[in-house]
This record gives C-alpha cells, sequence and structure tokens, in this order.
C-alpha cells in the first residue's frame, strides 16, 4: 500500500507484515510487475504474486528473489522531521552495474534473502520502501559526499545501460518504453530520463 509521508509502511521481514500489500518488482531485465502480496518477508525464496492487471490472462506469479532487482513497497512525500534527519549518504550498488543514490531513513532491516530499507532521494523529495534481494546487490556504500561529476558523465550507474545499447532495434525501443514507465511511477528523475533516452536514441 503507498506510504504517507507519517507511515513506515510495511518493512520485509517484520513481524507486522502479515497483510496483503501492493508491491512493485523491477526484476533483473527491468522488466516492471505490480500485483498483491499475502506476506512482505524476505526469509522466503520465492514471493507469490496475485496480479493487478484485470485484462491479463495470468492470476497470479511465483517469483524467485534471485530475478528481482528490488521491491518497491510503497513512496510518499517525506516530512521536515524526515528532511530534517536526513545524514546518512548512500549508494546502493546492483550487479548489473546499476547506481541507487540517497539518503537512509533509520536502519537496515536485513532477512535471510534480502534486506529492506527507507531511502530518500537525493533532493529530498520523495522516500520510498525498498526491499532488495541479496542475490542483486552488490554493495551498499556509506558516502562523505555526493558525486560532483555533471550529469553527463558515464559513469557506473549507466553500466547497465551501455550493456542494451548494444542489444537489436527491438529491445533499444523496448528499453524506451521502460524508461517512461520508471519517470512516471518516479524511479528515475526527469534529467535522467532525458539523459538515458538521448544515449538510445544517438544509438537508433
Amino acid at each position: 500500500m503507498p506510504l504517507t509521508s507519517t507511515s513506515r509502511g510495511p518493512q520485509m521481514g517484520s513481524p507486522g507484515a502479515g497483510k496483503a500489500t501492493t508491491v512493485t518488482i523491477r526484476f533483473l531485465d527491468d522488466e516492471i510487475m505490480e500485483g498483491r502480496v499475502a506476506t512482505t518477508s524476505l526469509d522466503q525464496p520465492n514471493l507469490e504474486l496475485e496480479m493487478l492487471d484485470q485484462a491479463s490472462n495470468n492470476e497470479r506469479a511465483l517469483i524467485p528473489l534471485p530475478s528481482i532487482k528490488r521491491i518497491g513497497l510503497g513512496s510518499g512525500v517525506p516530512t521536515a522531521a524526515e528532511q530534517a534527519r536526513a545524514g546518512k549518504k548512500v549508494a546502493i550498488r546492483f550487479q548489473d552495474g546499476e547506481v541507487l543514490k540517497g539518503y537512509l531513513d533509520g536502519d537496515l532491516t536485513h532477512a535471510t534473502y534480502g534486506v529492506t530499507m527507507r531511502l530518500m532521494a537525493v533532493n529530498k523529495d520523495r522516500i520510498e520502501t525498498l526491499g532488495i534481494p541479496y542475490t542483486a546487490l552488490k554493495a551498499l556504500f556509506y558516502l562523505k559526499s555526493w558525486d560532483t561529476r555533471p550529469p553527463e558523465f558515464d559513469g557506473e550507474e549507466d553500466l547497465h545501460l551501455n550493456k542494451r545499447l548494444s542489444s537489436p532495434l527491438v529491445d533499444l525501443i523496448s528499453d524506451m518504453g521502460q524508461l517512461d514507465k520508471l519517470r512516471k511511477r518516479g524511479a528515475i528523475t526527469e534529467s535522467e530520463f532525458q539523459r538515458k533516452r538521448r544515449k538510445i536514441l544517438d544509438n537508433i
């Protein structure tokens, strides 16, 4: 269920995570799927997802955690108190080269197969609860300061995109659609969308 600015939301692996919860799953290949899960525990090796798309022929899906990059448990606008206490700068580096940066709110919640955290965007306008399987996580770094390199710099966060740019045209067009979905869901900023879109168009 979507988080409000005053709710911490369901924590994967927490005792109170027993009610059906709407989640957004981002797979390792960047496909996105939404649905409801009866339990949000990362102590189980699989998630059973009830599909939300009534037009789809799929009713449920059994999803092994190793196929998942991250699970969105909800997002919202942070409170003034949450913004004021934002101090722990982190960079989450995934196995495919993507890097997600933000302020860690509170502590990490560890489970058997993954970790859950509350992450505030670098510009402090959005806070999200994420579940990340250990199989998708390369490392979580605590930073002294934010990277000051210009947006045009092809840093490690673009390694995954650079791999995809060598794909056939149909894959590049698919990537454009995925980027647009990520922007609409707030998973990437407008500047990130435009930069990555330009990289894809340059290779078509």
